[in-house]
């Protein structure tokens, strides 16, 4: 009697067991996604200030009431500003190509490889899903 239990086992682990693998890459993938999700926060507050800063010197720029905070304050960035993209101009193109470039062929390999496995899921190597009608 303890046979068919012992054989009931193994083929119950037989089925779990890729189970848990794919359940293991899911964590990992998980994993990942959480650091990519703690950069885009990062990021996202970084804009959020460079953001306020940049209307907050809107704000002192066009109110005549802060004509000498504007000189104090907003003259030297600017001019600090202008002075680098000047110096950095060849620099700068450079980089307005690479970002380009990079949003060109990041575009293109994400259309590559997702444009077959739209409508389908596929889970421990079985096709689980078909085509969708939209």
């Amino acid at each position: 009697m303890g046979i068919p239990y012992s054989k009931q086992i193994n083929l119950a682990f037989d089925q779990v067991t890729p189970l848990v693998a794919a359940g293991f890459k899911v964590l990992q993938t998980t994993k990942n996604i959480t650091f990519l999700l703690a950069a885009i926060q990062v990021l996202t507050a970084l804009f959020l200030f460079l953001i306020l800063i940049t209307l907050l010197g809107l704000i002192i720029t066009v109110s005549p009431d802060l004509e000498e905070e504007r000189k104090t304050l907003v003259t030297p960035v600017v001019k600090g500003i202008v002075e680098s993209v000047v110096r950095y101009a060849e620099w700068l193109k450079v980089g307005v190509w690479i970002v380009g470039v990079g949003v060109a062929v990041g575009g293109m390999a994400g259309w590559w490889v997702t444009r077959e496995g739209v409508g389908k899921v596929t889970a421990v190597g079985v096709e689980v899903g078909g085509d969708v009608e939209t």
